[in-house]
């Protein structure tokens, strides 16, 4: 009998009502929207962060002298300063 009651109420407080039940259907879309967007929204950064410190963990060691890694290695040659390691090859080895 109560569910009969409740049922019969909301139906009738819908159609007695439809501005106000047109208002809560924009309103019910509206959030759904907002939310749909802010979950990609946080993914897409989810993801480009994720893909930014994996980038990151490859990128710093990237060439290895004598068992130390380094970021860059540039052919600076015998006599040229090097802000680094230099091998006896003439390379600069530095981060």
């Amino acid at each position: 009998m109560y569910l009969y009651v409740c049922a019969v109420v909301a139906s009738d407080t819908a159609v007695s009502d439809p501005v106000g039940a047109r208002k809560l259907g924009h309103a019910s879309i509206g959030l759904s929207v907002a939310g749909i967007i802010v979950t990609v929204v946080a993914v897409v950064i989810a993801v480009a962060v994720v893909t930014s410190q994996v980038a990151d963990a490859v990128d710093s060691c990237r060439y290895t002298y004598y068992g130390t890694c380094y970021r860059n290695k540039d052919y600076v040659g015998t006599y040229s300063s090097c802000s680094g390691v230099r091998s006896s090859s003439g390379y600069c080895y530095y981060d």
